[in-house]
């Protein structure tokens, strides 16, 4: 409800915005105290004022997107959450690259497990359900590194236990990657790969610090939640069902 409060705030404030041309003379304030006892009648006045843009925030907010066959619910070292956030991640970022970055291909996308607040809940997807899942105003970024810093970050990965990874397959043992491979080859030193990620994690979030060493950043101004609006609308519309499972893209190297 917050998300649907702060938008309220806005379309009032750009509905009705300051008057340079007065000043205040005299402000008088006093402490009320407020609880369950106290009855405050509604202004009509006002109720008529915002009733136009409640009803506007509530007709997006209830917009069902799409629906699932089942809870999606996140995990470590995967998840049906997680992995299905992580393919949307890079399926959405590589159509993105052939508007706007026509000779750029994301080879890798990873998606911090504690940035899905929620599982995603049997049956309707709504608008309001994408931000109470992402409710940061995370972007989407896109990292050039070499392989040797790639294998650092998958190591990163394996020091938390694993996280939502597409295009990415590793084991993990002692806390160390075992195996990675992208696109089912090992990954190679000197080669470069495509990371796309959030601006969390591409700031150094989660211990990240790793991708500092990135040798180009694009800066998309994408934000992760619209991406999710999008994708999800669009299965929606083509009449598709969401569903996820795990697949070994990580797992216990024993």
């Amino acid at each position: 409800m917050r998300s649907y409060r702060f938008g309220i705030v806005i379309m009032l404030l750009l509905a009705f915005p300051a008057c340079k041309t007065y000043k205040i003379e005299k402000s008088v304030s006093a402490n009320i105290h407020l609880d369950s006892l106290v009855v405050i009648a509604p202004s009509q006045k006002m109720e008529e004022m915002i009733k136009p843009y409640r009803d506007k925030v509530n007709a997006d907010m209830t917009e069902v997107l799409c629906h699932t066959s089942e809870a999606l619910y996140g995990g470590r070292p995967e998840s049906p959450l997680t992995n299905y956030c992580a393919d949307l991640t890079l399926q959405e970022a590589n159509l993105f690259c052939t508007v706007k970055y026509p000779g750029i291909k994301m080879d890798v996308s990873m998606i911090n497990r504690g940035g899905l607040r929620i599982p995603l809940p049997k049956g309707e997807l709504t608008t309001m359900t994408m931000f109470e899942l992402m409710p940061f105003e995370n972007e989407i970024v896109f990292l050039k590194l070499k392989g040797e810093v790639m294998l650092e970050f998958v190591n990163h990965l394996a020091v938390r236990g694993g996280e939502g990874v597409s295009g990415l397959r590793f084991g993990i043992r002692e806390n160390k990657a075992i195996n990675p491979e992208i696109a089912g080859k090992p990954i190679d030193p000197v080669q470069s790969y495509w990371l796309v990620t959030s601006d969390y994690i591409a700031n150094g979030g989660d211990g990240s610090e790793i991708l500092s060493k990135s040798s180009e950043r694009i800066n998309t101004g994408l934000k992760a939640r619209d991406m999710f609006i999008q994708h999800f609308r669009r299965i929606g519309k083509e009449g598709k069902i969401v569903t996820a499972k795990t697949d070994g893209r990580i797992y216990d190297a024993k």
